[in-house]
């Protein structure tokens, strides 16, 4: 993973399924997170099956409880000899935000506060505690609060920064050098104009002009792929779709706030192109050597991998 986790520095091996676990019940509510052991006590009191679809904070999709590689080997499953649906879960369900908490906590310590972790974060691999978790809580969200403001206000800082370099900054050394020159007023003018016209297509193409990331999220460690193997740079076509939103008054503020509360970070123009912005592997190698050297201060041998690489999220629909 990173080269602090290289450096073999010992710790408690850390198991992230010990926490982070949503269920499915049959009324189609989602109940989570939950610690694996509440799982566990649910299964010995008749709460849920193994037929429970359950799915853990790193995974995009729900699987019976039998079927969870790391499940079935350390949970009381019982050999059914007919299928068994339904469950109890709105009944063991309860109604406090303390003890929701006390369902949902482990083993395992939150990287930056002194309390218990609930989930873990698919970016930077920390375990992470309730003060820690995005909001609202019924979304289920693969980063970590911090991660996924990092992410958003790097795009933002992007958007500035391309803003200056290839649009403000020639307009600013064209009115200096013309001026320096004794150029009439209007020329001037006219030479603004031309390069406001110049600088629109090269927003809508600089992402894919620079290789998947222009000046600006080069800068801020981003980088814009395509969801169809979350790899891939983006097109020229989809670089000019995913700006259309922009062009939308009053829908464009919109627009650029949503990916906050996205788990999938998308802008409406992402989902429209079929893209996503991803950190670069620098920036996301950053992220994960900082979580490690946190949970070694703890004691905590740091996670390598969890079930969903940041490609792998880029291609969920």
């Amino acid at each position: 993973m990173s080269q602090v986790v290289a450096q073999g520095v010992e710790g408690v091996e850390m198991d992230p399924y010990d926490i982070g676990w949503y269920v499915e019940s049959a009324d189609e509510e989602t109940y989570g997170p939950v610690s694996r052991d509440t799982l566990g006590r649910w299964l010995e009191e008749k709460a849920i099956t193994p037929n429970t679809l359950v799915n853990h904070c790193t995974q995009p999709e729900a699987r019976p409880i039998a079927d969870q590689a790391a499940l079935k080997d350390r949970l009381p499953i019982e050999q059914q000899t007919k299928p068994v649906v339904g469950d109890r879960l709105e009944e063991a369900w309860p109604r406090k935000t303390r003890d929701r908490l006390a369902l949902a906590e482990g083993s395992l310590p939150c990287a930056r506060h002194k309390k218990p972790a609930t989930l873990v974060c698919v970016r930077c691999l920390a375990p992470y505690c309730g003060k820690c978790r995005m909001k609202p809580f019924k979304k289920q969200f693969f980063l970590c609060r911090r991660c996924q403001a990092s992410v958003f206000n790097r795009r933002f800082g992007a958007l500035m920064l391309d803003s200056l370099l290839l649009v403000y900054a020639p307009m600013i050394l064209t009115v200096v050098v013309l001026s320096f020159l004794g150029v009439e007023p209007t020329s001037v003018q006219l030479a603004m104009n031309i390069i406001s016209l110049a600088a629109l297509p090269l927003l809508f193409f600089r992402d894919s002009l620079f290789g998947g990331a222009g000046p600006g999220k080069r800068i801020m460690g981003l980088r814009v792929v395509q969801t169809a193997d979350g790899h891939m740079p983006l097109t020229h076509i989809q670089g000019v779709v995913r700006w259309l939103s922009q062009f939308i008054p009053f829908f464009n503020l919109y627009d650029a706030a949503v990916p906050y509360r996205d788990p999938l970070l998308r802008r409406i123009g992402d989902r429209w192109a079929k893209t996503r912005v991803l950190d670069a592997p620098r920036k996301l190698e950053e992220a994960r050597e900082k979580v490690a050297r946190l949970l070694l201060k703890k004691g905590v041998q740091p996670l390598r991998e969890v079930g969903l690489t940041m490609e792998e999220l880029a291609r969920i629909a």
